[in-house]
């Protein structure tokens, strides 16, 4: 027991000196979490992983963390995908944190050693990292796009207008030109901040918004055509938007996607997917997404699903603080809606980390938009944060020569990436709500196993086969699709036995918490056979069992 506790202690000494257990003071660039993803691995060696699943168009890897012991690829897993949205850089840091937590969890805590024992995770914690690298450059915008060239105006020419710091202070912010044909107007509640205007409701503008730069191309647009490409989180299959900014040439067509897809194809025992991305699926006020298809049997099972995505919402409210959380929907393209529609996969999406929206905010307030803007001016002066608005400053501007024209507005990524000290929390409640989660996964067990001899001196075998766990075993829409393999129950003959009835291999649909069914077999001659259900999302057991004489 003594040397238990002093390598505990000797590990916590060497953890507070490591830069993964201290917070960092900022976003981590692509060397920097290169180097910390490959420390980690190095330091946890018998229970993480760091390898590839592919390469961005500047030769960037695209990380997966791999968490477990033994035998990975046959346990059932949990995937966590992160920087769907390249913006949203608290979700990367959320992710690589939780790895940490529970590595460090999985050396003092023998539930959690135990849990990474049974199950596998898959943390790809930084799915567009082209796109996220603006965060680190000189000029810093809100890029979306991987660096594979595309002509979103479709005019024949690529990166013609792009942005422009004109008050070269190295962040691309707003401009707001001052017109009463305009789109927006300034807040009654906040003068900093800026909402758009309902003109069906008569609604009058004071101002257009635009991005900081100039009309290069002179064609009425503002950087319209700045460097970056095609956004991860809009290039899947479901719900594709063709010929629109940033979804590519065709579902698909990105290294950054086709290298997820791939990974889910072959990696059978994936049985959840979590994003940590826009949407929030997580939430009871989100309603469900259905299938693009008339079907009634597809339908139902997308109905089932949602029963269980109900029944997840439960857990992940009670873990998780999600009061006064934003509503949004999933959009077009997406990879949670494919991992689940198209791929059969239980997906969930969260940002993880968000402003808390002011539960009285002023009466009056006529956007979202707005509302978000001014709940984040606040919770940023209660912070204490700076330098994540720029005042609106008048300036000369050779588009708008008769206009007032200001320059000002949030910082770029200002919303999206609080201090990361305060993600450390969010990190550890996931993984709280992970760890239970797990823990309600489907499990396979072989039960009332019995031999009976018959008349004609044979042997009739039969068995319940049951989920103890209280998740189905897989999607109800994964029996649609054909990358799901589905559970099979199998018997395996001795050399001189024979299988007289029944077949070899049973296979069956999603199973339910707590559901069962049965199989039976006659088989002739003398010996053991073992009996075997397996499912890649669910486990195996196998039993064996002497015929009779």
């Amino acid at each position: 027991m003594i040397p238990r506790i002093t390598a505990v202690c000797q590990l916590l000494f060497l953890l507070c000196l490591s830069p993964l257990a201290r917070a960092q003071r900022d976003y981590q660039n692509y060397e920097q979490l290169t180097a910390r993803l490959k420390k980690m691995s190095l330091q946890y060696s018998r229970l993480c992983t760091v390898t590839s699943i592919g390469k961005t168009a500047t030769g960037k890897e695209i990380w997966l963390i791999t968490l477990g012991r033994e035998n990975a690829a046959n346990k059932p897993a949990i995937l966590i995908a992160a920087g769907v949205q390249a913006t949203q850089l608290a979700t990367t840091e959320v992710a690589v944190q939780m790895a940490e937590q529970m590595l460090v969890s999985a050396i003092l805590h023998d539930s959690t050693d135990h849990l990474l024992r049974t199950k596998t995770f898959y943390i790809l914690p930084n799915l567009n990292p082209d796109a996220s690298e603006q965060y680190h450059e000189q000029v810093r915008w809100e890029r979306t796009g991987n660096a594979q060239p595309r002509d979103d105006d479709r005019d024949g020419r690529i990166f013609e207008d792009p942005y422009e710091d004109l008050n070269n202070d190295g962040l691309i912010t707003m401009l707001r030109v001052e017109d009463t044909l305009g789109t927006h107007r300034v807040s009654a509640f906040d003068k900093r901040v800026m909402t758009q205007v309902n003109k069906s409701k008569g609604e009058k503008g004071t101002h257009f918004l635009i991005t900081e730069g100039l009309d290069n191309d002179k064609d009425g647009l503002f950087n319209e055509d700045a460097e970056g490409g095609v956004n991860f989180n809009k290039n899947f299959t479901f719900n594709y938007q063709a010929f629109q900014r940033e979804t590519g040439e065709h579902a698909l067509s990105e290294r950054e996607t086709k290298a997820f897809a791939d990974f889910m194809l072959s990696a059978r025992n994936v049985h959840s997917v979590f994003v940590f991305g826009p949407a929030t699926t997580l939430l009871q006020a989100q309603t469900a997404v259905k299938p693009e298809v008339n079907n009634k049997a597809v339908l139902q099972a997308a109905a089932q699903d949602d029963s269980t995505r109900r029944q997840v919402i439960n857990l992940y409210e009670k873990v998780v603080p999600t009061e006064n959380a934003p509503i949004i929907a999933p959009e077009g393209g997406d990879v949670v809606q494919w991992a689940h529609l198209h791929n059969g996969r239980f997906s969930y999406s969260t940002p993880a980390w968000w402003v808390p929206q002011l539960s009285t905010l002023p009466q009056g307030t006529t956007t979202e938009q707005e509302r978000n803007d001014i709940s984040f001016l606040e919770w940023a002066a209660a912070h204490n944060m700076t330098g994540i608005f720029l005042p609106w400053t008048a300036i000369q501007h050779p588009d708008f020569p008769d206009k007032k024209v200001e320059l000002g507005g949030f910082a770029p990524y200002a919303q999206n990436t609080p201090p990361v000290h305060l993600l450390g929390p969010v990190a550890k409640n996931h993984l709280r709500f992970m760890t239970l989660y797990s823990n309600q996964m489907p499990k396979l067990q072989i039960l009332n196993l019995k031999a009976d001899r018959t008349k004609d001196g044979n042997t009739r075998i039969s068995a319940e086969v049951q989920n103890t766990g209280q998740l189905p075993t897989h999607a109800s829409i994964g029996d649609y699709l054909p990358w799901i393999q589905k559970i099979k129950v199998a018997v395996k003959l001795e050399e001189g036995q024979q299988l007289l009835q029944g077949k070899p291999v049973h296979t069956f649909n999603a199973l339910g918490g707590g559901e069962k069914v049965k199989v039976s077999w006659e088989v002739s001659g003398s010996g053991y056979v073992i009996i075997e259900a397996k499912s890649p999302t669910a486990g195996s057991q196998s039993k064996q069992l002497a015929l009779k004489q």
